[in-house]
């Protein structure tokens, strides 16, 4: 797994007044790690106003639940999961219809720029995905997880998330394939 924006040193006496109810501690660990937090729910939900109120409820679960960390692995690690279990019981949660707007975006054609062109079109597609098949593909493919953690997560059984991240992987493909077809022909 590729490092993790979580992964920020914090000393165990800010810890330790934190877990005590310390609120200049709790900001601290806040401040820090109010960016990565809000840039996983983001990355998971693809929902601004989703990402900031579900970063923010899991800061509210973590403090309350501070004791019960244990300290066996790194705080960030902790911190994250309860990120995306916020998130994912969000998108769970949510009862809109997914509506999919799909824009393309493609870098211009020379040696500067075609990575931020096929990260661009990777993004896009990824966002043309419906919030659940988002949520496994962001969950297995990056943040590492397994089939068995994310139908947890999802209350599914593991069939349904190797199903929907195949599906998923499959329209990627597709929209994927669209876009190389319409980026060749602008050479």
């Amino acid at each position: 797994m590729s490092e993790s924006p979580f992964d920020i040193e914090l000393d165990e006496v800010t810890l330790a007044r934190a877990r005590r109810g310390n609120l200049a501690a709790c900001e601290v660990i806040y401040r820090k790690y109010q960016q990565p937090a809000f840039s996983v729910a983001f990355r998971i939900c693809q929902c601004r106003e989703m990402a900031q109120e579900t970063a923010q409820e899991a800061f509210i679960t973590a403090f309350r639940k501070l004791r019960q960390f244990r300290g066996d692995a790194p705080f960030w690690g902790w911190l994250r999961r309860v990120v995306v279990n916020h998130t994912i019981s969000a998108i769970r949660r949510d009862t809109r219809a997914d509506t999919v707007s799909f824009e393309d975006y493609h870098a211009h054609v020379d040696d500067e720029q075609p990575q931020t062109g096929l990260a661009m079109d990777l993004e896009a597609a990824l966002g043309a995905l419906s919030k659940s098949d988002r949520a496994v593909v962001w969950l297995h493919d990056v943040e590492g997880y397994n089939h068995k953690e994310i139908a947890g997560l999802f209350g599914k059984s593991e069939s349904f998330s190797k199903t929907r991240l195949s599906r998923a992987r499959a329209r990627l493909r597709e929209l994927l394939a669209g876009d190389r077809d319409a980026f060749t022909a602008m050479r």
